[in-house]
Protein backbone atom coordinates (compact mmCIF):
# COMPACT_ATOMS: atom_id res chain seq x y z
CA UNK A 1 0.00 0.00 0.00
CA UNK A 2 1.07 3.65 -0.59
CA UNK A 3 0.75 4.19 3.07
CA UNK A 4 4.59 3.16 3.03
CA UNK A 5 5.71 6.08 1.87
CA UNK A 6 5.51 7.64 5.04
CA UNK A 7 7.19 5.53 6.60
CA UNK A 8 10.67 6.84 7.46
CA UNK A 9 12.65 4.55 6.61
CA UNK A 10 14.94 5.64 3.62
CA UNK A 11 17.81 4.07 1.31
CA UNK A 12 20.10 6.08 -0.50
CA UNK A 13 20.56 6.13 -4.50
CA UNK A 14 24.25 5.70 -4.01
CA UNK A 15 26.51 5.28 -1.38
CA UNK A 16 29.40 8.09 -2.21
CA UNK A 17 28.31 11.51 -0.69
CA UNK A 18 27.34 14.34 -3.10
CA UNK A 19 30.68 15.96 -3.24
CA UNK A 20 31.73 12.82 -5.11
CA UNK A 21 28.36 12.83 -7.09
CA UNK A 22 25.96 15.53 -7.50
CA UNK A 23 23.39 13.28 -8.50
CA UNK A 24 22.54 11.57 -5.40
CA UNK A 25 19.69 11.86 -2.96
CA UNK A 26 17.29 9.54 -0.58
CA UNK A 27 14.44 7.80 -2.01
CA UNK A 28 11.13 6.19 0.19
CA UNK A 29 11.37 2.71 0.79
CA UNK A 30 9.01 0.81 0.07
CA UNK A 31 7.40 -3.05 1.36
CA UNK A 32 4.28 -3.45 -1.25
CA UNK A 33 4.32 -6.40 -2.84
CA UNK A 34 5.99 -5.81 -6.32
CA UNK A 35 4.48 -9.08 -8.83
CA UNK A 36 1.45 -7.89 -10.32
CA UNK A 37 -0.49 -4.89 -12.41
CA UNK A 38 -4.15 -4.61 -12.43
CA UNK A 39 -6.59 -3.30 -14.77
CA UNK A 40 -9.97 -3.44 -15.53
CA UNK A 41 -12.05 -4.57 -18.69
CA UNK A 42 -11.50 -1.12 -20.08
CA UNK A 43 -13.95 0.86 -22.37
CA UNK A 44 -16.71 1.93 -19.75
CA UNK A 45 -14.04 4.40 -17.79
CA UNK A 46 -14.30 2.45 -14.83
CA UNK A 47 -11.70 2.64 -12.43
CA UNK A 48 -9.34 -0.67 -12.80
CA UNK A 49 -10.34 -3.80 -10.66
CA UNK A 50 -9.01 -6.60 -12.05
CA UNK A 51 -5.66 -8.31 -12.13
CA UNK A 52 -3.56 -7.82 -15.42
CA UNK A 53 -2.01 -11.32 -16.66
CA UNK A 54 1.38 -12.08 -14.92
CA UNK A 55 3.14 -11.82 -18.13
CA UNK A 56 1.26 -8.02 -19.06
CA UNK A 57 3.91 -5.55 -19.93
CA UNK A 58 2.13 -2.95 -19.00
CA UNK A 59 1.80 -1.52 -15.39
CA UNK A 60 -1.73 -0.72 -14.19
CA UNK A 61 -2.01 0.44 -10.58
CA UNK A 62 -4.08 -1.60 -7.80
CA UNK A 63 -7.47 -1.29 -7.40
CA UNK A 64 -8.76 -0.83 -3.45
CA UNK A 65 -4.79 1.40 -2.48
CA UNK A 66 -5.70 3.60 0.19
CA UNK A 67 -5.35 7.09 -1.15
CA UNK A 68 -2.64 9.41 0.75
CA UNK A 69 -0.83 12.78 0.16
CA UNK A 70 1.10 12.77 -3.38
CA UNK A 71 3.30 15.17 -2.54
CA UNK A 72 5.78 13.80 0.16
CA UNK A 73 8.15 16.98 0.39
CA UNK A 74 7.11 20.00 2.33
CA UNK A 75 8.48 24.02 1.52
CA UNK A 76 9.58 23.72 -2.30
CA UNK A 77 6.21 23.10 -3.98
CA UNK A 78 2.77 25.62 -3.15
CA UNK A 79 -0.46 23.72 -3.55
CA UNK A 80 -3.31 24.92 -5.86
CA UNK A 81 -7.05 22.48 -5.83
CA UNK A 82 -7.85 23.54 -9.34
CA UNK A 83 -10.85 21.19 -9.04
CA UNK A 84 -11.67 18.14 -6.89
CA UNK A 85 -9.36 15.80 -8.00
CA UNK A 86 -7.29 18.23 -9.99
CA UNK A 87 -4.32 20.00 -7.88
CA UNK A 88 -1.60 22.07 -9.34
CA UNK A 89 1.63 21.75 -7.34
CA UNK A 90 4.09 24.63 -8.70
CA UNK A 91 7.42 26.07 -7.44
CA UNK A 92 8.48 28.92 -8.96
CA UNK A 93 12.72 29.94 -9.82
CA UNK A 94 12.86 28.14 -6.54
CA UNK A 95 16.77 26.56 -5.22
CA UNK A 96 15.96 22.42 -6.05
CA UNK A 97 18.18 20.35 -3.60
CA UNK A 98 18.88 17.74 -6.31
CA UNK A 99 19.55 19.54 -8.95
CA UNK A 100 21.28 22.64 -6.87
CA UNK A 101 19.82 24.75 -9.16
CA UNK A 102 17.19 27.48 -9.45
CA UNK A 103 14.17 25.67 -11.26
CA UNK A 104 10.53 26.72 -12.26
CA UNK A 105 8.39 23.35 -12.14
CA UNK A 106 4.44 22.49 -12.84
CA UNK A 107 3.08 19.21 -11.89
CA UNK A 108 -0.24 18.40 -12.57
CA UNK A 109 -1.97 15.70 -10.14
CA UNK A 110 -5.24 14.25 -11.83
CA UNK A 111 -7.09 11.25 -9.62
CA UNK A 112 -8.12 8.88 -11.93
CA UNK A 113 -10.69 7.67 -9.78
CA UNK A 114 -12.59 10.40 -10.05
CA UNK A 115 -15.14 10.02 -12.57
CA UNK A 116 -15.88 13.31 -13.58
CA UNK A 117 -12.71 13.66 -16.25
CA UNK A 118 -10.78 11.44 -18.68
CA UNK A 119 -7.44 11.26 -20.17
CA UNK A 120 -7.49 11.43 -23.80
CA UNK A 121 -4.64 11.42 -26.28
CA UNK A 122 -5.10 13.57 -29.55
CA UNK A 123 -3.00 13.29 -32.42
CA UNK A 124 -3.19 16.36 -35.05
CA UNK A 125 -1.40 18.74 -37.86
CA UNK A 126 0.77 20.91 -35.64
CA UNK A 127 -0.70 23.46 -33.57
CA UNK A 128 0.13 24.92 -29.68
CA UNK A 129 -0.78 23.48 -26.69
CA UNK A 130 -3.05 26.25 -26.21
CA UNK A 131 -4.63 25.85 -29.56
CA UNK A 132 -5.22 21.86 -28.87
CA UNK A 133 -6.80 22.23 -24.99
CA UNK A 134 -8.89 25.49 -26.43
CA UNK A 135 -10.35 23.25 -29.22
CA UNK A 136 -11.57 20.47 -26.84
CA UNK A 137 -12.74 22.58 -24.08
CA UNK A 138 -10.08 20.40 -22.29
CA UNK A 139 -9.22 21.29 -18.49
CA UNK A 140 -5.64 20.84 -19.55
CA UNK A 141 -3.47 20.02 -22.38
CA UNK A 142 0.47 19.10 -22.10
CA UNK A 143 2.48 18.08 -25.07
CA UNK A 144 3.25 14.64 -25.08
CA UNK A 145 5.64 12.02 -27.76
CA UNK A 146 8.36 12.42 -29.74
CA UNK A 147 8.47 13.52 -33.74
CA UNK A 148 6.02 11.30 -35.37
CA UNK A 149 9.07 8.96 -37.33
CA UNK A 150 11.03 7.99 -34.16
CA UNK A 151 7.61 7.21 -31.90
CA UNK A 152 5.05 4.92 -31.88
CA UNK A 153 2.00 6.58 -31.65
CA UNK A 154 -2.04 4.81 -31.60
CA UNK A 155 -5.21 7.28 -31.11
CA UNK A 156 -8.56 5.63 -30.68
CA UNK A 157 -7.42 2.46 -32.14
CA UNK A 158 -5.29 3.84 -35.23
CA UNK A 159 -1.98 3.50 -35.89
CA UNK A 160 -0.49 7.02 -37.01
CA UNK A 161 3.42 6.26 -36.66
CA UNK A 162 5.03 2.48 -35.42
CA UNK A 163 8.81 4.12 -35.43
CA UNK A 164 9.71 4.42 -39.10
CA UNK A 165 13.30 4.96 -38.38
CA UNK A 166 15.99 2.50 -38.37
CA UNK A 167 18.60 1.37 -36.04
CA UNK A 168 20.65 0.62 -38.84
CA UNK A 169 19.03 3.49 -41.04
CA UNK A 170 21.80 4.79 -43.38
CA UNK A 171 20.99 8.26 -42.97
CA UNK A 172 23.19 8.98 -39.28
CA UNK A 173 20.91 11.14 -38.61
CA UNK A 174 17.93 9.39 -38.60
CA UNK A 175 19.39 6.48 -36.25
CA UNK A 176 20.41 8.36 -33.76
CA UNK A 177 17.12 9.17 -32.78
CA UNK A 178 16.14 5.38 -32.66
CA UNK A 179 16.37 5.32 -28.69
CA UNK A 180 13.06 7.58 -28.70
CA UNK A 181 10.28 5.20 -27.98
CA UNK A 182 11.90 2.60 -24.93
CA UNK A 183 8.52 3.92 -22.99
CA UNK A 184 4.99 4.09 -23.75
CA UNK A 185 1.77 5.59 -21.94
CA UNK A 186 -1.34 3.86 -22.62
CA UNK A 187 -4.93 4.24 -21.84
CA UNK A 188 -8.18 3.36 -22.79
CA UNK A 189 -9.48 7.29 -23.27
CA UNK A 190 -10.77 7.34 -19.72
CA UNK A 191 -9.63 6.42 -16.66
CA UNK A 192 -7.72 3.07 -17.36
CA UNK A 193 -4.39 4.40 -17.49
CA UNK A 194 -0.59 2.50 -17.69
CA UNK A 195 2.89 2.32 -18.35
CA UNK A 196 5.18 0.20 -20.34
CA UNK A 197 8.93 -0.20 -20.06
CA UNK A 198 9.66 -1.39 -23.60
CA UNK A 199 12.91 -2.34 -23.69
CA UNK A 200 13.30 -3.62 -20.08
CA UNK A 201 15.48 -6.32 -19.83
CA UNK A 202 17.70 -5.55 -22.95
CA UNK A 203 21.54 -4.63 -23.04
CA UNK A 204 21.67 -1.63 -25.38
CA UNK A 205 19.39 1.18 -26.83
CA UNK A 206 18.97 -0.48 -30.29
CA UNK A 207 17.97 -4.47 -28.78
CA UNK A 208 15.83 -1.96 -26.35
CA UNK A 209 14.16 -0.08 -29.25
CA UNK A 210 13.34 -3.03 -31.24
CA UNK A 211 11.93 -4.67 -28.42
CA UNK A 212 9.76 -1.99 -27.43
CA UNK A 213 7.82 -1.95 -30.95
CA UNK A 214 6.85 -5.54 -30.71
CA UNK A 215 5.41 -4.91 -27.44
CA UNK A 216 3.42 -2.25 -28.91
CA UNK A 217 2.38 -3.95 -31.80
CA UNK A 218 1.26 -6.82 -29.94
CA UNK A 219 -0.92 -4.69 -27.16
CA UNK A 220 -4.73 -4.10 -27.61
CA UNK A 221 -4.70 -0.50 -25.91
CA UNK A 222 -6.75 1.92 -27.74
CA UNK A 223 -4.30 4.87 -26.92
CA UNK A 224 -0.83 4.62 -26.98
CA UNK A 225 2.10 7.25 -27.04
CA UNK A 226 6.12 6.04 -26.89
CA UNK A 227 8.71 8.16 -25.39
CA UNK A 228 12.05 7.90 -23.77
CA UNK A 229 13.78 7.35 -21.23
CA UNK A 230 11.65 5.35 -18.76
CA UNK A 231 12.57 7.30 -15.66
CA UNK A 232 11.19 5.00 -12.62
CA UNK A 233 10.04 1.05 -13.28
CA UNK A 234 8.19 -0.26 -9.96
CA UNK A 235 9.74 2.25 -7.77
CA UNK A 236 13.25 1.65 -9.30
CA UNK A 237 15.06 4.75 -10.53
CA UNK A 238 15.80 3.42 -14.04
CA UNK A 239 16.48 7.30 -15.10
CA UNK A 240 19.83 7.15 -13.32
CA UNK A 241 21.13 4.63 -15.40
CA UNK A 242 20.30 5.55 -19.24
CA UNK A 243 23.02 7.55 -19.80
CA UNK A 244 25.81 5.55 -18.32
CA UNK A 245 28.18 6.16 -15.19
CA UNK A 246 31.30 6.33 -17.77
CA UNK A 247 30.29 10.00 -18.71
CA UNK A 248 29.15 10.98 -15.26
CA UNK A 249 32.34 13.32 -15.10
CA UNK A 250 31.22 14.86 -18.81
CA UNK A 251 30.48 18.74 -18.56
CA UNK A 252 28.50 20.53 -21.17
CA UNK A 253 31.27 21.41 -23.34
CA UNK A 254 32.71 17.61 -22.98
CA UNK A 255 28.99 16.01 -24.02
CA UNK A 256 28.54 18.75 -27.06
CA UNK A 257 32.26 18.64 -28.16
CA UNK A 258 31.55 14.42 -28.27
CA UNK A 259 27.73 13.77 -28.96
CA UNK A 260 25.46 15.34 -31.75
CA UNK A 261 22.75 17.13 -29.84
CA UNK A 262 20.48 13.65 -30.71
CA UNK A 263 22.65 11.44 -29.35
CA UNK A 264 20.96 9.76 -26.34
CA UNK A 265 23.74 10.66 -24.16
CA UNK A 266 24.07 14.08 -24.96
CA UNK A 267 20.33 14.62 -25.35
CA UNK A 268 19.39 12.96 -21.88
CA UNK A 269 22.93 13.99 -19.77
CA UNK A 270 22.84 18.01 -19.98
CA UNK A 271 20.19 19.81 -18.84
CA UNK A 272 16.83 20.92 -20.58
CA UNK A 273 13.00 21.72 -20.10
CA UNK A 274 11.27 18.26 -19.08
CA UNK A 275 8.15 16.61 -20.12
CA UNK A 276 7.41 13.73 -17.46
CA UNK A 277 4.21 11.61 -16.54
CA UNK A 278 4.15 9.90 -13.62
CA UNK A 279 1.63 7.07 -12.68
CA UNK A 280 1.21 6.88 -8.45
CA UNK A 281 0.44 3.06 -7.24
CA UNK A 282 -3.07 4.89 -5.40
CA UNK A 283 -4.08 6.04 -9.28
CA UNK A 284 -2.90 9.61 -9.64
CA UNK A 285 -1.58 10.85 -12.97
CA UNK A 286 1.02 13.34 -12.54
CA UNK A 287 1.78 15.40 -16.01
CA UNK A 288 4.96 17.26 -14.96
CA UNK A 289 6.63 20.08 -17.25
CA UNK A 290 10.20 21.33 -15.96
CA UNK A 291 10.96 25.07 -17.30
CA UNK A 292 14.94 25.29 -18.75
CA UNK A 293 17.08 27.52 -20.47
CA UNK A 294 16.46 30.53 -18.62
CA UNK A 295 19.92 31.00 -16.65
CA UNK A 296 19.28 31.91 -12.31
CA UNK A 297 15.57 31.11 -12.91
CA UNK A 298 14.93 27.72 -14.90
CA UNK A 299 18.01 25.69 -15.54
CA UNK A 300 16.60 22.58 -16.25
CA UNK A 301 17.22 18.79 -15.71
CA UNK A 302 19.11 15.85 -16.54
CA UNK A 303 16.86 12.60 -16.83
CA UNK A 304 18.95 11.49 -14.52
CA UNK A 305 18.53 14.92 -12.14
CA UNK A 306 14.77 14.36 -13.54
CA UNK A 307 14.30 10.89 -11.73
CA UNK A 308 15.53 12.17 -8.80
CA UNK A 309 13.17 14.93 -8.73
CA UNK A 310 10.39 13.11 -9.37
CA UNK A 311 11.46 10.30 -6.77
CA UNK A 312 12.20 12.88 -4.21
CA UNK A 313 8.93 14.81 -4.26
CA UNK A 314 6.36 12.06 -5.38
CA UNK A 315 7.72 8.72 -5.44
CA UNK A 316 5.40 7.60 -8.06
CA UNK A 317 4.92 3.90 -9.42
CA UNK A 318 5.95 4.83 -12.79
CA UNK A 319 7.41 7.54 -14.65
CA UNK A 320 8.16 8.55 -18.57
CA UNK A 321 9.89 11.02 -19.93
CA UNK A 322 8.15 12.81 -22.72
CA UNK A 323 9.24 15.04 -25.64
CA UNK A 324 10.92 18.32 -24.14
CA UNK A 325 13.17 21.06 -24.98
CA UNK A 326 10.88 23.75 -26.50
CA UNK A 327 7.98 21.82 -26.71
CA UNK A 328 7.88 21.24 -22.95
CA UNK A 329 4.51 23.36 -22.08
CA UNK A 330 1.11 23.28 -20.12
CA UNK A 331 -1.99 24.49 -20.77
CA UNK A 332 -4.17 25.01 -17.30
CA UNK A 333 -7.97 26.46 -18.60
CA UNK A 334 -8.13 29.75 -16.38
CA UNK A 335 -4.70 30.27 -15.30
CA UNK A 336 -1.72 30.80 -16.25
CA UNK A 337 -0.87 33.65 -18.83
CA UNK A 338 -4.27 35.51 -19.97
CA UNK A 339 -3.56 35.35 -23.36
CA UNK A 340 -3.13 31.68 -23.93
CA UNK A 341 -3.33 30.31 -20.29
CA UNK A 342 -0.25 28.33 -20.65
CA UNK A 343 1.47 27.96 -16.82
CA UNK A 344 5.10 27.49 -17.59
CA UNK A 345 7.43 29.47 -19.25
CA UNK A 346 8.58 27.96 -22.49
CA UNK A 347 11.60 28.24 -24.31
CA UNK A 348 11.04 27.40 -28.11
CA UNK A 349 10.78 30.90 -29.78
CA UNK A 350 14.49 31.39 -28.03
CA UNK A 351 14.63 35.00 -27.27
CA UNK A 352 16.18 34.49 -23.72
CA UNK A 353 13.20 36.27 -22.55
CA UNK A 354 11.61 34.99 -19.36
CA UNK A 355 7.62 34.90 -20.97
CA UNK A 356 4.80 32.13 -21.22
CA UNK A 357 4.58 33.11 -25.17
CA UNK A 358 7.10 30.64 -26.72
CA UNK A 359 4.98 27.87 -27.64
CA UNK A 360 6.09 25.75 -30.48
CA UNK A 361 4.01 23.34 -32.80
CA UNK A 362 3.05 19.90 -31.99
CA UNK A 363 1.15 17.09 -33.17
CA UNK A 364 0.61 14.86 -30.14
CA UNK A 365 -0.58 15.97 -26.49
CA UNK A 366 -2.58 14.63 -23.63
CA UNK A 367 -5.86 16.00 -22.53
CA UNK A 368 -7.92 15.99 -19.33
CA UNK A 369 -11.37 16.57 -20.31
CA UNK A 370 -14.56 16.04 -18.41
CA UNK A 371 -16.17 13.03 -18.92
CA UNK A 372 -19.19 14.04 -20.38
Amino acid sequence: MKFSRFIPVFVAVALLSYSCNPYEIEIPKHNQDQSGNNSDNGDNGETPGTEEPEDSPIGYPKAGVEKTKTLLTTGFFTETKIKDGITLYQASRKMDEVTKAYQNVNVLEVDLNNEAYRITFKRTDRDSTTAIGRRFNAIAAINAAYEQDASYIRVNGNNYSEVTILPDDPDPAKARRFWKHEAAIVTDGYRKVGMIYGSKGQKDITNGGIQAIKIYKSITEKNLFSASPMLIDNFEPVGTKFVPAAYDDFSIADFNKNFNSEDYRRHQGVRHPRTAVALTEDNDLLFIVVDGRFPGKAEGMSARELTNFIAKHFNPRWAINMDGGGSSSMYLSGYGYPDNNIVNYPSDDGDGVWDQVGQRLLSTFFLVEYDE
